[in-house]
């Protein structure tokens, strides 16, 4: 089973959901992913697979703000759906990544603040209104288990303008690039694949978060039978079998067949 290191700076790390009935979304991943949880907190909980940490889910008020702020990412921008995943980005240095952020035309919606026996967080939005989280590892690094069935294996932006994502994440976190196909790129770090950015036609932009499932096509007929929808697919990728779908509660993301011990980002 992959476990995470310490993540580079500028890597995806972590993942929270934030929804607005924390035990629905419980009964949902943990039928779909096998998922236990760990209570953090009056309306948060760690979501747990063989033991490791792979994602975080908090509660939401009617206004869509969070009820609590512990886990990375228990807060939502104003204006965030009801419902959203969140993905998390590494770094060592959370004030000098936050003027970063603000240099290259994003915004701080929630300043640094240190989650107890875990590290430091922040809240960002990119020049497209794109809400994404910082981390820097304390006594945790981020997730403890990826590219693996039930964690997640890989992380892209979406846009309608992705040049003008590359642009903002390269002036922030340095990132290297491929040579786009199709308008669609694989950024790296340190010379590794690290995620993806890429077009979303009229979509609003945003980072969305691919879990691994041994089976896409009997994943995406669970997540109906849950309450949930499945937007597109499944269907073949580059990358695998995949679909995308939303929870029952709204939250998008991508289902995408990894078999065990086989990278999203290998593939």
């Amino acid at each position: 089973m992959p476990k995470a290191g310490r993540y580079h700076e500028g890597v995806p790390c972590w993942v929270v959901l934030t929804t607005p009935d924390l035990p629905r979304a419980q009964r949902f991943y943990g039928a779909l992913f096998d998922w236990g949880f760990v209570p953090t907190g009056p309306a948060e909980a760690v979501a747990t697979r063989y033991g490791a940490q792979v994602a975080a889910i908090a509660a939401t008020t009617a206004a869509g703000t969070p009820e609590g702020a512990r886990e990375p990412g228990a807060a939502a921008a104003s204006g965030a759906p009801d419902a959203a995943w969140t993905t998390y980005l590494a770094c060592a240095d959370l004030p000098h990544t936050a003027a970063l952020v603000r240099a290259a035309g994003g915004r701080i919606v929630r300043e640094p603040y240190e989650v107890p026996d875990q590290g430091h967080a922040a809240l960002a939005v990119d020049p497209l209104g794109a809400v994404f989280g910082l981390w820097r590892a304390g006594a945790i690094d981020g997730a403890g288990l990826v590219d693996e069935p039930g964690a997640f294996a890989w992380n892209e932006h979406r846009s309608p303008a992705p040049d003008t994502a590359r642009d903002f994440y390269r002036r922030v976190f340095g990132y290297g690039y491929d040579r786009p196909a199709a308008g669609s790129t694989v950024f790296r770090v340190d010379g590794r694949p690290a995620g993806g950015i890429g077009p979303a036609g009229t979509g609003a932009p945003a980072w969305l978060t691919h879990f691994a499932t041994a089976d896409a096509d009997r994943a995406a007929a669970l997540v109906r039978a849950l309450g949930g929808t499945v937007l597109t697919g499944p269907g073949p990728t580059p990358s695998g079998r995949a679909a995308l779908v939303r929870d029952d509660a709204g939250a998008l993301f991508t289902l995408i067949g990894v078999p065990p011990g086989e990278s999203a980002a290998a593939a």
